[in-house]
């Protein structure tokens, strides 16, 4: 294995042998499980591939890991191969590991190609379940990553790793394994959902190749298990979440989940920024999927694909009838065991109801029997097609969220993006994007309530459905589709908690 160690401590200003370039800025090495365009699950993928090209606006340049799953290469992106391989012992056994790159929007993107871990038919699991070794696979990309980087000589000045799947990154760079030069690098952990740990039997600690003394200071430690992210948080030298208000609610019970105790020493180096939206991928200007294109200053046509929704899914073309949406995960977390009690209400209301998703097997079903009665008033859509989603946002009158937590949430983001008015319960990121039409007319982007049953939705339902018939919608739906929420504020945010935690360790220093 090369040497690296007087170019992770020196910082030089180019590298060698295959790294890229140092800008004049800063150079961060992030680690993800996914990112778009090439692997996608959940929102941790939009973040993870449309941060690293705001960030390069900033003069930061970023280097990110992930593993080269099989659907990266059934997409047809063709990475081109590095020349670095390298062997380690994981898992009790010799894994060989080649590493592939590809440029794109002023990131690098490296791959990491290990067919036993990564050459599968899903990325974390068939549906409604995950692999039995996620995690070997997980705790082998963070160690992976800092091996990777040390062969092709990437110099970073700062390690930004998101969620469990990565949370052990920040732990293995103080281990005598990789170059002592890592130590002095500062890393920020991303939580995207505090729910997902990465928890794990303690019979699995010998397969990851850290130390006794790691288990003795109780970092890994849960309970007489593991949890991975509870480790990042103990190791990382910042923390950051998706909200403002979710980095709030985390630190303290019940939201905290078991870590608000862990989350609460950080202080200010506990930062909630908001995710943005990626307004190449969702405008409704140029997006294919509909049936016909609009935007703020041509709204007309956005009523050509309510129209085409209603023939495709079968609902009557009932004019005085708003439409209301639910897109997203079947699960309680997102509320749809809310929605499902409620619909038969909904329907006595006269409102439409479309619903796209899938997820626990009981809630679709009861939703599914929800609808029965209701043909050409709700039409419940399991599964999940892009194409119908898109259609969806761009043709509904209302946009239903009512989660019980929700650490940001882009929905209700595509949703105004299309000119769909949200209706959401306050709560982490959608009480920081979304503010009530009762109590600010001119301002006001949605409809807000408070608790999560089903009398406060229906009660946000009648007052959204109050604000169709009174022919106020469409100004506002129109206005909405102006609002910013791209990715460069967050990004412009990103950059400065960087050069803080940079100060703070001591670090580079970079002209703001």
């Amino acid at each position: 294995m090369t040497d690296n160690r007087r170019r992770i401590k020196g910082r030089p200003e180019t590298e060698s042998g295959t790294g890229t370039r140092s800008s004049p800025g800063l150079n961060v090495l992030m680690v993800a499980a996914e990112a778009v365009p090439f692997a996608k699950i959940g929102g941790l993928a939009d973040v993870a591939g449309a941060l690293p090209a705001e960030l390069s606006e900033f003069g930061i340049g970023t280097s990110l890991f992930m593993p080269f799953y099989r659907e990266i290469r059934l997409k047809g992106f063709d990475p081109r191969p590095t020349g670095i391989r390298f062997s380690l012992v994981h898992g009790g056994e010799k894994r060989d590991c080649r590493v592939l790159s590809l440029k794109r929007d002023g990131a690098t993107f490296y791959f990491l190609d290990e067919p036993e871990f990564f050459e599968r038919e899903w990325v974390y699991g068939p549906p409604g379940g995950e692999y039995p070794d996620s995690a070997l696979r997980f705790s082998f990309l963070s160690r992976a990553c800092l091996l990777a980087a040390q062969e092709m000589g990437l110099t970073p000045d700062l390690v930004h790793c998101h969620d469990w799947h990565a949370a052990l990154v920040p732990l293995y760079m103080g281990t005598g394994e990789v170059d002592p030069g890592w130590k002095e690098v500062p890393s920020l952990l991303t939580i995207h959902n505090l729910a997902y740990q990465g928890q794990f039997g303690s019979q699995i600690f010998p397969a990851l190749g850290l130390g006794e003394e790691v288990l003795e200071k109780g970092v890994l430690e849960w309970w007489g298990n593991l949890n991975f992210l509870k480790a990042g948080i103990l190791t990382a030298d910042a923390v950051s979440t998706v909200s403002p208000t979710y980095a709030s609610e985390i630190v303290t019970a019940p939201q905290g989940m078991g870590l608000d105790s862990y989350l609460n020493v950080f202080g200010s180096r506990l930062r909630g920024i908001l995710n943005g939206l990626d307004y190449e991928i969702w405008n409704p200007e140029t997006d294919l999927d509909l049936v016909a294109n609009f935007s703020s200053l041509d709204p007309a046509k956005r009523s050509v694909n309510l129209e085409a929704l209603r023939r495709q899914l079968g609902l009557y073309p009932i004019a005085e009838a708003p439409l209301f949406a639910f897109v997203g995960r079947l699960v309680q977390q997102k509320g749809a065991d809310i929605i499902a009690r409620a619909m038969t209400e909904m329907f006595d209301r006269g409102i439409q109801l479309v619903i796209l998703g899938s997820g626990e097997y009981d809630l679709e079903e009861s939703l599914l029997a929800a609808a029965k009665p209701h043909r050409g008033m709700i039409s419940v859509n399991i599964g999940f097609n892009d194409t119908l989603a898109r259609r969806i946002y761009a043709s509904s009158d209302f946009f239903l969220m009512p989660s019980r937590f929700e650490p940001c949430g882009l929905g209700q983001m595509i949703a105004m993006r299309y000119g769909c008015i949200p209706v959401v319960r306050a709560t982490g990121g959608l009480r920081d994007t979304v503010s009530d039409l009762g109590s600010d007319p001119d301002q006001g982007n949605g409809f807000v309530f408070e608790k999560d049953n089903e009398v406060d939705l229906l009660g946000a339902v009648d007052r959204a459905a109050r604000f169709f018939r009174e022919g106020r919608a469409l100004d506002v739906s129109t206005r909405i589709m102006s609002e910013d929420h791209s990715w460069r504020h967050s990004a412009s945010i990103y950059a400065k908690f960087y050069r803080e935690i940079l100060a703070e360790k001591g670090g580079k220093t970079v002209e703001k």
